[in-house]
């Protein structure tokens, strides 16, 4: 796979089967299609008795409307909210309805555009079939069950339980995830009544035609459609195949009529080629423009049997390892997001307003691309991002395993899974314009790399991309790949899927996993020129990369300390940091082919207990129940969006901690105009679409902060009601505290040099730890443990506190976290002019972690009181810093 492909996409065309509202068919010739979403019964568990029966009496289940899930999960507090249900396990669903009239000889079938995670399903009370793979569209032929008079009785059995030996899903992919696997029929249900002669409703959930462009230029457009058909009938059928393309007005531009005779109970294919005069190219986001394609089955005597009309985008593709993601010839730069398809209250079952929302809100923020992580997601949003001009990574759900855990190779069951389910990912969104890539896996070696599992998973992923090529030689496959050896790192010999695919998208979480801190973020830049330089044919992109964010939780200085990645707390400010340096040096790398944010909105993982939730991965850019976009969405939204704009970060920390702060803000204009109260603050320079007004001093109550640029204005509220003449600091951490007495302190602040440390971090590993648990560490001889929870340390660093000129005492908290012998530790501290006074805090205290205090005087005589701190053996430590006018 080292060399680069270019690859000409096929006219792609979006699935257009007409879905109406419950009970109602569609008009559409020779086919019709009814909505089963109204008058079912839900019972979650076991049932006493044969509930597969028509006769079975379930007057005492649940009454519910599909879509439905059972599960309720994720919420923004630190316990699971009181209604949650997390249950993994069987759900059975009833329905009684009347079939529609229809002519003798129409076919039915039963549509389920997705059932988590195994579905069976019976027809009053005989069985059809099921599924196995919670995020495909599958059909079942009714016909022979259904009843034409009376009510029918459909019964379908869900299970979503976790995979494990024995279990009805231990072996359907994907068998691990950072996401929660909800159960139901999450999708829409819909009854199809066609004629005997039809488009194939049995090619894997997909739409049965299938078209690509063969040539395009500005002069003509070719384009080959495949018809894959389907006689039921106990006799041949001579059919005529129409297929059709209009234009946007609805004016028809190619036409062509071909003769075929169906064996009697026997599948065919039809081909057809057309040419387009003066093709309008889908052009992204510029100009998605969507011709029409039409393929009618008409019977000998002319009655049309059926009828499937899709949308079709002319455009080519390419990946090129230098320039990256070309569309129509010329480079795209794909600045995408990563989608969950989730959202709070409401699971995977989603309205079309919900997908249509999503879909806004990334527009809004200028993204031009979406990463469907990690499965194959609801078609109303390959729709909406045809109609948009949204270029899709369309992506097979196996993520972190190859194989079952403790095995090396990959179970024959679970590879028939991978398979059966990439190529309903490929054939239910093939003809769709928006879609770029497919990609067979999501970090597939992480379990191998964390040493849980041996992994030996190139065969599959090798298995995997040479079936998406013989399903669709028209687009480029990709991987996303998240643990293997860094440039520069020597091969340790692990296992690596890079290079199985066409194309690679890394995931990197610098700044976030590891103890680089926020500024660890701009190696991100650095890593990915690294690698392209290793894989110099092979297209290469950023597949994830982002930091977690609570609206709730606030820092006075995102380098005040550790953040706790996988725990509490995850500051707003901290995510919008590791974006902010982590795109400056991505945004000139020409060579990568796209760049994904994780993720667009939090999402579901109950893994995760972190920042200001439960159950939630809180990478989102915007929140998960959509209603606040995070500072950094709006970072993004300057950095890829024209119309004028601009956005003060941090609005959400209106009781500020300190009177003095840096007033920051992100726009798309060289300089920004900023007034307090309605006073002047003045210009700032907007590098990198952030724009700063560094040590603002506020009045005291309500500061009105107003932000300009040309065209564009934004205005938000901090308080202050904290002393005039004193500051209290937390040292070493990024979030502050208040004490029973009142005093608040905030985040580590004004230093310069040294490293801020937790006493008590939480440790966590995902899929091996339930929750995060956190140090039992204790101070003695404290009755403010907030004061010793951490502490700044390192052998130089000092303060520059922002305070009125006058006289001041300083209290420096202090306690050794290591050090137990006195002379172990010595350093000296000066407080302003005063001199350097030597501290040796086990000597001063009488032991190790026991607290102390120091007292020194200090004045203030140009606005700021320095404090400077140097070891002499060891390093230099305090763990907060209180500082009263006197």
């Amino acid at each position: 796979m080292g060399i680069a492909r270019s690859w000409l996409v096929p006219a792609l065309l979006a699935c257009a089967l007409l879905v109406f509202t419950a009970q109602r068919a569609s008009a559409a010739p020779g086919r019709s299609e009814i909505a089963l979403a109204d008058g079912w019964r839900f019972h979650l568990g076991a049932v006493s008795g044969d509930a597969t029966a028509a006769s079975f009496d379930d007057s005492g289940w649940e009454r519910i409307r599909v879509p439905h899930t059972w599960n309720r999960v994720g919420n923004y507090g630190e316990t699971r909210r009181a209604d949650a249900n997390v249950t993994r396990g069987v759900g059975w669903y009833r329905l009684k309805f009347q079939a529609p009239s229809a002519a003798l000889g129409q076919r039915f079938y039963l549509q389920f555009d997705a059932a988590s995670i195994v579905a069976e399903v019976w027809l009053n009370g005989r069985k059809l079939g099921g599924h196995a793979g919670a995020f495909s569209r599958f059909r079942l032929d009714a016909t022979a069950a259904i009843r034409r008079d009376g009510d029918n009785v459909l019964t379908v059995k869900v299970d979503n339980s976790k995979p494990a030996p024995g279990s009805a899903t231990e072996f359907v992919v994907p068998i691990s995830g950072d996401f929660f696997m909800y159960g139901g029929l999450y999708r829409p249900v819909a009854l199809i009544v066609t004629g005997t002669a039809h488009v194939d409703l049995l090619d894997f959930g997909g739409p049965g035609i299938y078209g690509h462009v063969t040539s395009l230029s500005d002069a003509r457009a070719a384009v080959a459609v495949l018809a894959r058909l389907r006689n039921e009938a106990a006799s041949p059928a001579d059919v005529t195949v129409r297929t059709t393309v209009t234009d946007a007005s609805g004016k028809t531009v190619a036409r062509r009529e071909q003769r075929m005779r169906l064996a009697a109970g026997a599948a065919g294919e039809s081909r057809t080629d057309l040419a387009i005069a003066s093709p309008h190219r889908w052009n992204g986001t510029a100009d998605p423009y969507l011709y029409r394609m039409t393929v009618e089955v008409i019977g000998a005597k002319g009655a049309v049997l059926d009828r499937v009309v899709q949308p079709l985008g002319l455009r080519t593709v390419a990946v090129d390892p230098n320039r990256g993601f070309v569309l129509n010839g010329k480079p795209l730069r794909l600045n995408g997001v990563t989608r969950h398809q989730d959202r709070q209250d409401k699971g995977w079952a989603l309205t079309d307003a919900d997908h249509a929302e999503d879909m806004a809100l990334i527009r809004e923020m200028g993204a031009n691309s979406v990463r469907l992580s990690h499965y194959n997601q609801a078609e109303p949003f390959y729709d909406l991002a045809d109609k948009d001009g949204v270029i899709l990574w369309a992506e097979l759900g196996l993520v972190n395993l190859a194989s079952i855990p403790g095995r090396a190779d990959t179970p024959p069951e679970m590879k028939a899974s991978a398979e059966q389910q990439l190529i309903e990912l490929i054939r239910q969104n093939y003809n769709h314009p928006s879609v770029g890539v497919w990609s067979i896996g999501n970090e597939i070696t992480n379990w191998a790399s964390k040493g849980i599992t041996p992994s030996n998973a190139q065969p599959l992923m090798n298995a995997l991309d040479a079936l998406a090529h013989a399903e669709d030689r028209s687009r480029p496959t990709s991987i996303a790949v998240c643990c293997e050896t860094l440039p520069g790192q020597k091969d340790d010999g692990r296992d690596t899927t890079s290079g199985t695919a066409d194309t690679v998208g890394y995931n990197h979480y610098f700044g976030w996993y590891g103890a680089g801190g926020v500024d660890d973020a701009a190696r991100l830049a650095e890593v990915m020129l690294g690698l392209h330089q290793m894989r110099p044919n092979q297209p290469v992109g950023v597949g994830e990369y982002g930091a977690g964010g609570a609206v709730t939780q606030h820092t006075d200085n995102i380098r005040g300390g550790k953040v706790e990645s996988i725990a509490r707390p995850q500051p707003e400010e901290y995510e919008a940091g590791v974006h902010e340096l982590a795109w400056k040096g991505l945004a000139s790398q020409d060579f990568l082919w796209g760049t994904y944010v994780w993720q667009m909105f939090d999402a579901t993982s109950d893994l995760r207990f972190e920042g200001d939730s439960t159950d939630i991965n809180t990478k989102g850019l915007v929140t998960f129940d959509r209603k606040i976009r995070k500072d950094a969405f709006y970072f993004y939204k300057a950095a890829w969006t024209t119309a004028p704009m601009i956005y003060l970060t941090s609005r959400r920390y209106v009781d500020r901690a300190y009177p003095v702060v840096d007033v920051r803000a992100y726009s798309n204009a060289a300089k920004a105009s900023l007034t307090l109260n309605g006073r002047a603050i003045g210009s700032a320079a907007c590098a990198d679409h952030v724009c700063i007004w560094p040590g603002v001093r506020l009045d005291r109550g309500d500061n009105v902060l107003a932000a300009t640029v040309e065209g564009a204005s934004d205005r938000i509220v901090w308080r202050y009601n904290g002393p005039d003449r004193a500051l209290h600091i937390r040292a070493g951490t990024l979030t502050g505290a208040t004490l029973a007495d009142g005093t608040r302190y905030g985040s580590d602040n004004f230093f310069d040099g040294g490293i801020g440390t937790t006493l008590n971090p939480y440790t966590y590993a995902l899929y091996v730890m339930p929750k995060p648990e956190k140090g039992s560490r204790r101070v003695l001889g404290t009755e403010q443990p907030d004061l010793y929870a951490s502490w700044r340390s390192g052998a130089r660093f000092s303060y520059a506190l922002p305070l009125p000129n006058g006289r001041y005492k300083v209290t420096l908290h202090l306690f050794d976290p290591t050090e137990t012998e006195k002379g172990k530790r010595v350093f000296t501290v000066a407080a302003g002019d005063g001199k350097p006074v030597t501290v040796d805090i086990v000597a001063k205290a009488g032991a190790g972690m026991t607290a102390t205090t120091l007292d020194l005087p200090a004045t203030v005589t140009d606005g700021l009181l320095r404090l400077a701190f140097e070891g002499k053996v060891g390093d230099a430590l305090v763990s907060a810093i209180d500082v009263v006018g006197s």
